[in-house]
This record gives structure tokens, C-alpha cells and sequence, in this order.
């Protein structure tokens, strides 16, 4: 691979699971942000946003993309708000190419809402605001979009035809 393939979307989009089944149709690493801020802390992300607070999270976020896409390119799976940084969509927009799975508030709620481990899908309102507020975001980044509702395996298939099809240089989805 030429150049990262960062997954972007809301909380229950599947970024983590088309994130490895991509990486292993293209026979790249893949690395999921969480797993990566959760290894850093020592702590699970709950713990993190009780005792830590939002704000280290999304620095600590920020921080370890900017470190890990120094790597050999693979497939990244961001957390739901790290698009909300300047810095990082800057970064991705140099060293990326990013795909959006975009998905309907109400069926990523019903995928992860209430669920433990998720300390941003606690109240639905909420969490459909906030999939609302995030979406102008994950479009600006985007070049390409893909429907999230689909079974992950043909949303992996369909972001590696993509790849293996020029990638941006296509015309942009959506």
C-alpha cells in the first residue's frame, strides 16, 4: 500500500471490524486507535473519560495517530470524534486516504447504545445530536463514502475495489 487508509464514522459504524477485514484482503497491518489509547493508559476508555477526563483522551488520540502513521501504510480504525481535530484532519488529509462509513444515527445506536464500554452512547438523544454534529466533519475528510448498514465483509470488499481502482483518483463518493 501506498499511503494509510483511515476509517472514520460514528460510534457503531464498524470501523474496527471492516478495519481488519480490509487489512487482511489487502495484506496490511491494521491498527485501531482505541486499542492504541487504551494500551497507552493502561486503562479501558471507561475508565479513561471517569478519571481522566475527555480532553486528555482526544490529545492522547491525536498524539498517537500522528506517531503510528509514521509506520509502513495499513488500515487505521480513528475513534468516532478524532476527526474533530484540525490537526489530525490535516495530517490524514496529507498522509491518508479516508473513507467515511457512514452510518444512521438510529442504527449505530441500536448497534452500541446503552453498551458498556461506550461512555458517549449512555443517553440516546444525546448520541443522535452528536452523530449530527460529527457529520459535516467526517464528510469534509471523506474521499470516499461507504454505507456502513451493509454486512462489514461487503463494506471491506467495497473500500478495497475502491482501492485497488485508483482510490481518490476516482471520482469522490457520496
Amino acid at each position: 500500500m501506498e499511503r494509510w487508509v483511515a476509517l472514520a464514522g460514528y460510534m457503531g459504524a464498524g470501523k474496527s471490524t471492516v478495519g481488519r477485514r480490509a487489512a487482511d484482503l489487502l495484506g496490511a497491518q491494521f491498527l485501531d486507535v482505541d486499542d492504541l489509547v487504551e494500551a497507552h493508559a493502561g486503562q479501558s476508555i471507561p475508565e479513561i473519560f471517569a478519571q481522566r477526563g475527555e480532553l486528555w483522551f482526544r490529545r492522547t488520540e491525536e498524539d498517537l495517530i500522528r506517531e503510528n502513521l509514521g509506520a509502513d501504510p495499513g488500515v487505521l480504525a480513528l475513534g468516532g470524534g478524532a476527526l474533530g481535530s484540525r490537526r489530525t484532519r490535516d495530517l490524514l488529509g496529507r498522509t491518508a486516504w479516508v473513507a467515511w462509513l457512514r452510518i444512521d444515527p438510529a442504527l449505530a445506536w441500536d448497534r452500541v447504545g446503552g453498551r458498556p464500554g461506550r461512555p458517549l452512547a449512555l443517553d440516546r438523544d444525546r448520541f443522535v445530536r452528536r452523530a449530527v454534529e460529527r457529520e459535516h466533519v467526517y464528510r469534509e475528510a471523506a474521499d470516499v463514502i461507504l454505507d456502513a448498514a451493509l454486512p462489514p465483509d461487503e463494506v471491506a470488499r467495497d473500500l478495497v475495489d475502491w482501492i485497488g481502482g485508483g482510490g481518490p483518483d476516482e471520482e469522490r463518493a457520496g
